[in-house]
């Protein structure tokens, strides 16, 4: 793949090896041997939402209090993003899974800092 010099100037940063990218081109059929001629290239979102995986919390009814439950939607939104959050209400032997409703975030690094900080470390999946 051969890049024009203006086209690399824009380009070249994300340019790296193994990396995954769009290439948008034309064939050069001047000389004996075809090439390739880039024209545009850019970086594809490979995150489809259906395969971000939830971010299930683990936790017990009574830690569910109102201001627990205010701090974690505060936590939550200041994350957005595509995956589910999940909230697995375990009662001995007994667990039932709540999704919650339209509140996606992004599974960082971050974010998970952030919840375990809130829940515990034991809460989070993951």
């Amino acid at each position: 793949m051969l890049f024009f010099p203006n086209t690399y100037e824009i380009v070249g940063q994300y340019i790296a090896e193994d990396a995954i990218v769009v290439v948008k081109g034309r064939v050069d059929r001047r000389d004996d041997q075809p090439r390739l001629m880039a024209m545009d290239m850019s970086l594809p979102d490979i995150t489809a939402a259906d395969e971000v995986k939830p971010v299930v919390l683990a936790l017990p009814p009574s830690r569910c209090t109102p201001p627990l439950v205010e701090r974690l939607r505060e936590v939550l939104s200041s994350h957005p993003g595509s995956a589910e959050v999940h909230v697995k209400l375990v009662n001995g032997s007994r667990a039932t899974v709540l999704r919650l409703g339209p509140t996606r975030v992004a599974p960082s690094t971050a974010l998970m800092a952030d919840l375990k900080a809130l829940l515990g470390p034991a809460a989070v999946a993951g």
